[in-house]
């Protein structure tokens, strides 16, 4: 196993995830089980259903996954930045097969389309345009939160 890009292993034989122990939720607080019916797509576990700052989100507690609604995503990517601390992080080079992947919205089973996300962090993002929800893989929040960028750090909310 090869530590990633993002902070976390993957076997380079079966494609297994394993988080280091400290890993964080992004700042999500569980709230309890999801939709018993709704299960991730990237690895078929049931969803945690949870908060994320002031926005209700699912949650996958195996690839640590996260499907919000595309408008609460930016503002939580809005607010985030503005608020963000410390030095700013370039963003790693994303792999071009990202681009390629395709998976269901665990909502509604069609095919997500997946794009570069045209604001910081140089992120490939999921999205259903049926349910209007965007599919962040673990570590793409903090991708985008850590870019650089005049709106960073700046507490302009307006």
């Amino acid at each position: 196993m090869g530590l990633n890009a993002r902070g976390y292993y993957v076997c380079a034989h079966c494609g297994t995830t394993s988080f280091p122990e400290a890993v964080s939720r992004d700042g999500i607080r569980i709230l309890g089980p999801g939709d018993s019916e709704v299960r991730c797509s990237s690895c078929d576990a049931p969803f945690l259903r949870g908060m994320l700052d002031d926005y209700l989100v699912d949650y996958c507690e195996k690839c640590r996954g996260l499907l919000l609604s595309r408008r609460d995503f930016a503002e939580v990517v809005r607010r985030r930045r503005a608020w963000a601390q410390g030095q700013s992080v370039p963003p790693t080079h994303t792999d071009g097969a990202e681009l390629r992947r395709r998976i269901k919205c665990p909502k509604c089973g069609t095919h997500m389309m997946t794009d570069w996300y045209y604001g910081p962090g140089n992120v490939v993002l999921d999205r259903c345009v049926a349910c209007d929800l965007v599919w962040l893989d673990y570590g793409e929040l903090k991708q985008i939160v850590d870019a650089p960028g005049e709106d960073r750090g700046s507490r302009d909310l307006t």
